[in-house]
């Protein structure tokens, strides 16, 4: 469980010092990096500037509560695990937040085995998540079952053609593609279409438009390869 927590980061938001400071303690022994936030927006600014691989909210916090910042983030990123610590008096809120996909919920003042079983939940979560997902540059990750591209957890729109190129590309990752591969595979429908490298070219340029800069660099006579 800790060598898969300790490949990632987490973003702690709790209003309560004493609370804070001994949890923060706690996650330091599990995680690679813990980012720490004592209200909702500061909480909502460290998310972006950060990009956390796991979210832990307080559900009373001041400026945005933890249900409201979790709803905010849930707009442009449905997957990123998120835990949500609340008083035994709240969990009736939580009722009404089953379209946020909370990973769990603990009841303060929280217990160690209740923490430690969160944990291996995520480090569970974390490990399915990432053997479904190619990471690419500065935040962005191909999903090998969906075939869907995402930035920062935001759904990049693809064509057919760029879905599939981008498939190819990622199956021969850091290997070169060759222009004739290319060409059987993402116009293997199109049995009457006249195709060139010309074509490919175009294809490739349409695809880089919507990846991290020199993504996909050119193979002089040969092809392209994804970096």
């Amino acid at each position: 469980m800790k060598e898969i927590l300790k490949e990632h980061t987490v973003l702690y938001a709790e209003d309560d010092k004493a609370v804070q400071s001994s949890v923060v303690e706690y996650l330091s022994k599990y995680f690679k990096d813990v980012f720490v936030a004592s209200d909702g927006e500061e909480a909502l600014s460290l998310y972006t500037k950060q990009k956390p691989n796991v979210l832990i909210f307080d559900i009373d916090m001041p400026k945005i509560d933890g249900l409201s910042l979790a709803k905010i983030i849930r707009e442009s990123n449905k997957t990123v695990p998120i835990v949500m610590l609340t008083a035994f008096t709240d969990t009736d809120k939580l009722l009404k937040a089953t379209e946020l996909n909370l990973s769990k919920y603990l009841v303060k003042p929280v217990d160690p085995f209740s923490f430690k079983e969160a944990m291996q939940k995520l480090a569970l979560e974390l490990e399915t998540s990432s053997s479904l997902y190619v990471e690419l540059k500065e935040g962005f990750k191909w999903h090998k079952e969906k075939k869907e591209l995402t930035d920062n957890g935001k759904a990049v729109p693809l064509s057919k053609k760029e879905q599939t190129l981008l498939n190819l590309l990622v199956s021969k990752h850091n290997e070169s593609v060759h222009f004739t591969d290319i060409m059987a595979l993402v116009w293997e429908d199109d049995f009457d279409a006249e195709i060139s490298i010309e074509s490919v070219k175009y294809q490739v340029s349409m695809l880089r438009k919507k990846l991290p800069k020199e993504s996909i660099k050119n193979v002089y006579g040969k092809g392209y390869v994804l970096n």
